[in-house]
């Protein structure tokens, strides 16, 4: 695939038709042009070109110089992507606004465990329930699962003042966890060390509670694709039932243990 239809195929995916984007392209190669040599670099009917360079107008993406015969001109590839982003970026708005109008009140506060599916899945439910934390954080993690966008939520998690506690008997997690600067008590414990000590997959890959209510237990897979955490979970937004109450008791119980063992140690 050349150059000239890679950057048309990606201005199609951000919205321009393919007439707009083959246009722009080749305008885009070439200093100034009339509609007859934008028709001959761009392939398409010279008809259509006085229409969708209009339009490319309209969206500030070129300029016109009134002569004769007229003279088109594309904005420079730097004002034409900000232009692009910030639109890109304004469909992210419009849905966030939307969605969350239509959203039925209930449908927060319903109850029940949901199962995630991926790993990217998993690790955005992670930063939702810790973006929601007001008085407590903790967090078993026992594998390489700690990524940079849970160390950012954990981040400002911290920056609100909320109490960060991490189980892990991982060296490297730990180290992430001071190099971040996050105000954090991590510990280890014989749970914690007995469910890393398991290879068998799938295998406990990490668990999370926030504020003593929702619950998340993750499994991990055999990798279908190396490097690629094959991870599954399942969650819950209340302590209502079997599964919800015996995690959160397993993880209140390892926190109070880990407390209650630094506090004799200090005395």
């Amino acid at each position: 695939m050349s150059e000239s239809q890679a950057a048309i195929d990606a201005l199609e995916n951000l919205g321009l038709t393919e007439y707009e984007a083959r246009c722009f392209v080749a305008l885009a190669q070439l200093p100034h042009g009339t509609a007859k040599e934008i028709s001959q670099v761009a392939d398409i009917p010279r008809s259509r070109v006085y229409e969708t360079m209009d339009r490319l107008r309209d969206e500030g993406l070129v300029e016109l110089h009134e002569a004769e015969p007229r003279m088109y001109q594309s904005v420079s590839i730097e004002t034409a992507v900000q232009l692009l982003r910030e639109e890109y970026e304004s469909y992210f708005d419009t849905v966030e606004q939307t969605l969350q109008q239509i959203e039925p009140a209930y449908k927060k506060a319903t109850q029940g465990v949901w199962a995630l599916n991926t790993h990217e899945q998993v690790s955005g439910r992670v930063m939702d329930i810790v973006a929601d934390a007001t008085d407590e954080i903790v967090l078993l993690v026992l594998d390489d699962l700690l990524n940079e966008e849970t160390l950012e939520a954990l981040a400002e998690a911290d920056e609100r003042g909320v109490p960060i506690y991490v189980g892990t008997v991982a060296e490297p997690i730990q180290e992430r966890v001071e190099d971040a600067g996050i105000d954090t008590t991590v510990f280890t414990t014989e749970l914690v060390e007995w469910f890393t000590a398991v290879s068998d997959s799938p295998r406990l890959g990490r668990l999370l509670t926030v504020d003593r209510n929702p619950i998340l237990v993750s499994a991990l897979h055999q990798e279908e694709l190396p490097g690629v955490p094959n991870e599954t979970a399942v969650w819950t937004d209340g302590i209502d039932h079997g599964f919800a109450t015996f995690a959160e008791r397993v993880l209140t119980y390892e926190l109070t243990e880990n407390t209650t063992t630094e506090s004799d140690e200090t005395e």
